[in-house]
């Protein structure tokens, strides 16, 4: 949704008023925070991983801290939130690394495909580009306290897709400009619409596949418009975050526990992710072909990427960040 300098200036004010009467409510010596997530309420994010966080938090700090859970955007929206959380409307947040996109070019790096292997290949890389990023995020405002393993991504299509040449031509949808770069580097011809609208453009033949996670590509049924799974070819880096200023007011053993905590729920979700991921993918096998790529073929479908990944990092340079996304790149690689 494109928001308007006059309509930004009215969703402030809206943010503003809504924080001056609930923002750091004290009863009993307790400070809340309220977490907004744009995640729908029935991702394990919601569901578990989240209200662990904050059973853990509350308990740890007896009670002097409680944390106020918003899935689904009942509080705010990604984009709407993070705006929020830069300006301490609210005071925590999930979302994924691209949504701060529009913010810093850094942030885009999970938008391309195959930049990062799968989760376990980010958590080898985790302690060497979490400083890079956190300092950018801080520049913003925020403050990264853990992150969260989202599935894998692939692509689900009309026709079996085994070897490049096979993509070559298929109008592919995909969310982000750096995925639909990495499309058409691939040869395919890539597509934009909108989520809500991808089972209605498959089953009309408008487009020949999409770019989704496994466990979405199930429970949406894209299954009954396409029978041919491939992948994973992307994986997206979902971070937890709290404003700078709230996070500077807690008392340091405060800090402490949130921070043990946020660990704690890190690990947490690597195991879940993979848990969902196994029963999404026994569930697609079921319904279709599932063609899953071993680490040669990834290797063999990333090299053609690297002009696209090049292009991110000119495009960071243009900004001033060339060094923290060479960074993030070298970091990734060495992991690999």
């Amino acid at each position: 949704m494109r928001i308007t300098s006059k309509g930004f200036g009215t969703s402030f004010l809206v943010f503003l008023v809504f924080s001056l009467f609930s923002i750091h409510c004290y009863a009993a010596d307790t400070t809340t925070l309220r977490f907004f997530t744009g995640m729908t309420p029935s991702h394990y994010f919601s569901s578990d991983l989240l209200p662990y966080f904050a059973k853990e938090v509350e308990k740890r700090t007896d009670g002097r801290v409680k944390v106020e859970i918003y899935p689904g955007g009942q509080l705010f929206g990604y984009r709407d939130g993070i705006d929020a959380a830069t300006m301490g409307a609210v005071e925590m947040g999930l979302t994924a690394a691209g949504h701060w996109g529009g913010h810093n070019p850094v942030f885009k790096f999970s938008d391309y495909f195959l930049f990062i292997d799968s989760m376990d290949h980010w958590f080898r890389a985790r302690d060497e580009v979490h400083p890079i990023l956190n300092s950018v995020f801080e520049s913003k405002n925020v403050k990264v306290l853990f992150y969260s393993a989202y599935g894998g991504n692939g692509i689900c299509s009309n026709q079996p897709i085994n070897a490049m040449d096979d993509i070559k031509g298929m109008k592919v949808r995909a969310p982000v400009p750096g995925a639909l770069a990495c499309l058409k580097t691939w040869g395919a011809v890539p597509a934009k619409i909108a989520a809500a609208e991808v089972y209605d453009a498959m089953g009309k033949g408008a487009i020949d596949a999409c770019v989704s996670s496994w466990g979405s590509m199930y429970s949406r049924k894209y299954y009954e418009v396409s029978d041919s799974f491939f992948g994973p070819i992307w994986w997206t880096v979902w971070v937890n975050f709290i404003n700078l200023g709230t996070w500077n007011s807690l008392p340091a053993d405060v800090q402490e526990i949130i921070q043990e905590v946020g660990r704690e729920t890190e690990a947490r979700s690597l195991g879940i992710m993979k848990e969902y991921d196994k029963k999404s993918l026994a569930k697609l096998e079921e319904v279709g072909t599932l063609k899953l790529l071993d680490s040669e073929e990834k290797k063999a479908w990333r090299e053609p990427l690297r002009s696209t990944y090049e292009a991110w990092v000119e495009e960071c340079e243009q900004e001033g960040f060339g060094d923290e996304a060479r960074g993030i790149m070298k970091a990734l690689d060495d992991a690999r």
